[in-house]
């Protein structure tokens, strides 16, 4: 069974994930602009900068960003890397069906 934090929207104004199977500590997203339902939460940005710190917060706690067609959040941080806003390796989850994904680092 699958016990991560998965990466569901990120985009220039916020950065949305859940928690599945886990009990990850999520308390260093407690900022301003922290939204927290359940297993889910939400940080919204003021700025770019604020975007990368939370991406980067996200990738030390070994969060996994989604895969998928479109903007995912894989291809989100692909295009940071790209730009040099990201140096560190990140991990992506894709799906091929129900309960069955891949892991990749990138």
């Amino acid at each position: 069974m699958l016990s991560a934090i998965i990466v569901t929207i990120l985009d220039d104004e916020k950065v949305a994930f859940k928690s599945v199977g886990c009990s990850q500590n999520i308390s260093c997203f407690s900022t301003r602009g922290f939204l927290e339902k359940g297993s889910s939460c939400c940080v919204y940005f003021e700025s770019e900068s604020e975007k990368i710190i939370a991406i980067k917060k996200l990738v030390e706690i070994g969060a996994l960003f989604s895969y998928g067609h479109g903007w995912a959040p894989s291809q989100v941080m692909e295009y940071l890397k790209e730009k040099g806003k990201i140096d560190m390796p990140y991990k992506e989850i894709s799906w091929r069906g129900p309960g069955d994904y891949v892991i990749t680092e990138r």
